[in-house]
């Protein structure tokens, strides 16, 4: 049982509308059980039928925005961290980020150990 806790809790949903960038992700994060979408359409049912330890949302997608599909997420899951990682870099992302129901935001081109960092801060 406890590993089968262990593996969920490991367990990250990557919403992603950049191939690159996937693969990004799936190279640094390999460790993880990945699932990745690609727009905020798709994000907001992976979440209603699965559980994950970690979010991790672009802000600039089509479809559904990643500011919009958190609003959606957060009317039925409020405990699971969600991060946005975008290029997006004004000001006020930040800020824009936590008003919409975010845990955090980290800035592309970022490190991969920062990315690493961040996970590791949620996913114990």
């Amino acid at each position: 049982m406890n590993l089968k806790k262990n593996k969920l809790e490991k367990k990250i949903l990557v919403v992603e509308d950049n191939e690159v960038n996937q693969e990004l992700f799936k190279f640094v994060l390999e460790e993880y059980s990945l699932d990745i979408v690609e727009n905020g359409i798709q994000a907001v049912e992976k979440c209603k039928n699965n559980k994950y330890g970690l979010v991790l949302m672009d802000i600039k997608m089509p479809k559904m925005n990643g500011y919009e599909a958190t609003r959606e997420i957060r009317k039925f899951d409020l405990e699971t961290p969600i991060i946005a990682v975008t290029a997006q870099v004004t000001g006020d992302v930040e800020k824009k980020c936590l008003n919409n129901g975010m845990n955090g935001y980290l800035a592309r081109p970022t490190e991969n150990s920062d990315l690493k960092s961040l996970v590791k801060k949620y996913i114990k």
